[in-house]
């Protein structure tokens, strides 16, 4: 008996979006289609195959903004797949116009990317600061404590930090391409 259902892990949409959206479309045609998000991954769903581009957007979208948004898309011949917060991924044919044609909406696109990325990177790269001071300037269980606590939000903060500046990478590599 075939699983109907399959897991395959991302490469991470701020390094590789790229790489990850070429990933869908192979799977696609081999007949396993995205169904939705998963903890740093994919849900896939096995049906027909089908030759199916996929491509990302980063929009926060208003509980009343969401039917106006997807139709818009809808319009250009892009279905929207699923979502997760502010993540939403639609597919087309193949030969469809890409929904990033030009440079400025491809700006804009990691652009709203990078807000949510840039807040925790700077929450947690804060945090971990302000711990190590902890850390440094206390003595007894509060330093226990406080050291455990920074080594956690190093951790944390390294893979976040990462992740900023491999938005702020794409950002002015598409700015130097421009210009």
């Amino acid at each position: 008996m075939m699983k109907k259902t399959k897991y395959i892990v991302s490469e991470g949409l701020a390094f590789s979006e790229a790489a990850d959206m070429k990933k869908l479309h192979r799977k696609a045609l081999q007949g396993w289609h995205l169904k939705r998000f998963r903890f740093a991954g994919y849900e896939l769903e096995k049906g027909e195959s089908e030759d199916v581009i996929y491509s990302i957007d980063y929009r926060l979208l208003g509980p009343n903004e969401q039917d106006e948004y997807f139709e818009m898309f809808a319009t250009a011949g892009w279905m929207h797949v699923c979502s997760e917060y502010n993540m939403h991924i639609f597919k087309a044919s193949s030969g469809t116009v890409p929904i990033y044609s030009d440079c400025e909406s491809a700006q804009d696109k990691i652009r709203r990317q990078a807000i949510p990325v840039r807040k925790v990177a700077l929450y947690v790269a804060g945090l971990t600061i302000l711990l190590g001071l902890l850390m440094k300037f206390t003595s007894g269980m509060m330093q226990t404590v406080s050291t455990v606590s920074f080594i956690v939000a190093l951790i944390v903060a390294i893979p976040s930090v990462m992740t900023y500046v491999a938005t702020l990478y794409h950002r002015f590599k598409r700015v130097n391409a421009k210009g």
